[in-house]
């Protein structure tokens, strides 16, 4: 091969036997071919490191209290993650129930990234959620990255969470049925003042609580008061939940507007003005001017420090459940005694109660149903399981393959738990206690269901009148909930009266025609 220098340029010159095009495609040439040579044979690349595929990293909010051991067991699930979906890693944020969804409003109105969160019935009214936008529809996803899901979970959940014909969120395989609740007290007082049975059979036989209801409660309030047993008293803030028994609300949880279950028509009602409500805000002021709840609870910010504590609450209410069939009882520091309100399970018809969505500021929806999918079904079952129960010997003991007794601190509280409704199917998780979920199927079974399973509410036509009405129910529910007017009834009918005013009678009358119609085409489908 014979070389040309650039002397050999410069004697040639433009004019010369080689131009300068010429020589220049030939060097072009010469330092290919030395770059060819150089890349044969074992030799490596120096000085360029090798290119790793990019973490991709999800933000999940749910619902839960963080322990000590939270961190480290989300450091594990993230490790074992990587078998399952590799680049992979999930940022929890754990949120107290009475906190989350003020948290997930504010990640919406500033539009923060978030890729996955928890979707109760308890706190969200799930329709006005998908009228927002803060949910992605996830029907193209569930046919990709989401088939498994679509076999594992039934048809009927998937139809309680479609608006418009769309699917907004993936329902947590569990307990179907809708909170009902027991009330909670210390079982040594109440054997020793004796009035389990009565307190139970008045409030059982009721369909909707009444003030016989509330006179057997007080009637043991007095006695813990004789006593110097009472503590702080009530817990206001749950034991309004007892009004609430047997109404159906038609528009979310915290509704005005609401059927009996119990009503083989279903009629719409202004619940505050039903008799339960009014014997329950005249219960409620009675109570606090005897001192059965505490007389600076206006000036508690935390209304649930005084749950379970020995000194505080001597009576609140909790969700009513056996064989462990309760996912995240209060924990107490006192052996209790539980009496149910109810004998009987519900089923709404408004949502399913438990739900995993992806919202509108994911980043990554994808691998966000991925991620879904693994949690609910078998393959992610004991990612599942160290998510929701920690490390075995230091959280837990394994009594079976599917049962557990979860270790506790001092204080009866576990020292790891997290619920499982929040974050995967429940029933892959382990049992707390033999049989809890062969009893979470029966209730799903047994529960009764609502007639308006189906039914969607327009609200375009009564938008103004809901908020109006909204407002005026937050600015007088909770001194009449808490008892601490010197006039309640003066307060409870400016309420009504202000209620009607904003134009309680015209939503009343547009949901009452739109149920109609619906029971009407119900029936002529049947």
């Amino acid at each position: 091969m014979s070389h040309t220098s650039v002397s050999d340029f410069r004697k040639t010159g433009a004019g010369g036997k080689m131009s300068r095009k010429r020589w220049y495609q030939k060097a072009v040439c010469v330092v290919l071919c030395m770059m060819l040579l150089s890349g044969c044979g074992d030799t490596k690349e120096v000085g360029k490191p090798e290119q790793k595929e990019k973490t991709t990293v999800l933000h999940w909010m749910i619902c839960g209290e963080k322990s000590k051991s939270s961190d480290r067991t989300i450091a594990e699930f993230n490790k074992q993650l990587q078998t399952f979906l590799p680049n992979t890693e999930v940022e929890f944020e754990i949120v107290p129930e009475k906190n989350y969804k003020k948290r997930w409003d504010m990640k919406m109105a500033t539009n923060e990234p978030l890729d996955l969160a928890w979707i109760g019935k308890d706190l969200f009214n799930y329709t006005e959620e998908v009228k927002k936008g803060n949910f992605m529809a996830l029907d193209y996803l569930l046919s990709t990255e989401g088939k498994a899901l679509q076999k594992e979970i039934p048809e009927k959940l998937w139809d309680k969470q479609k608006r418009d014909g769309k699917i907004y969120s993936v329902p947590i395989l569990g307990a179907e049925y809708q909170k009902d609740y027991a009330i909670i007290t210390s079982k040594s007082n109440m054997k020793a003042y004796g009035g389990e049975e009565e307190i139970s059979r008045t409030n059982q036989k009721q369909l909707y609580s009444d003030q016989n209801c509330y006179a057997v409660i007080g009637d043991y309030l007095e006695y813990l008061k004789q006593q110097q047993k009472l503590g702080t008293g009530v817990s206001w803030e749950t034991f309004s939940k007892i009004a609430q028994k047997g109404y159906e609300g038609i528009y979310g949880p915290d509704c005005p507007f609401v059927i009996r279950i119990f009503d083989e028509k279903p009629i719409v009602y202004n619940k505050y003005e039903l008799d339960s409500y009014k014997d329950y805000f005249k219960t409620m002021s009675d109570w606090y001017h005897k001192g059965y709840i505490r007389q600076d609870i206006e000036e508690i910010m935390d209304t649930e420090e005084d749950l379970g504590k020995k000194s505080g609450y001597s009576l609140f209410l909790d969700e009513c459940g056996e064989n462990a069939a309760v996912f995240v009882p209060v924990s107490t520091e006192y052996e209790t005694v539980q009496i149910p309100l109810q004998n009987y399970k519900y089923i709404p018809y408004e949502s399913c109660r438990n739900a995993i969505a992806i919202p509108k500021t994911t980043e990554y929806p994808n691998r966000a149903m991925e991620l879904i999918e693994l949690l609910n079904t078998e393959e992610g079952k004991p990612l599942l399981r160290l998510l929701c129960n920690g490390f075995e010997g230091r959280h837990y003991v394994e009594e079976t393959d599917e049962q557990i007794d979860q270790v506790t601190g001092a204080s009866g509280k576990a020292l790891y738990s997290l619920a499982p409704y929040t974050v995967g199917n429940v029933f892959n998780n382990y049992e707390n206690a033999k049989g809890e979920f062969q009893q979470i199927r029966t209730w799903n079974e047994e529960a009764k269901e609502s007639v308006l399973t189906g039914f969607e509410l327009d609200t375009r036509m009564i938008v103004m009148e809901m908020e109006r009405i909204n407002l005026v129910v937050e600015e007088y529910s909770d001194v009449l909930q808490r008892g601490t007017a010197e006039d309640w009834e003066a307060i409870y009918e400016k309420m009504i009266r202000e209620m009607k005013e904003a134009g309680s009678d015209t939503v009343i009358d547009e949901m009452q025609k739109q149920i109609d119609t619906f029971m009407q085409e119900k029936i002529r489908n049947e």
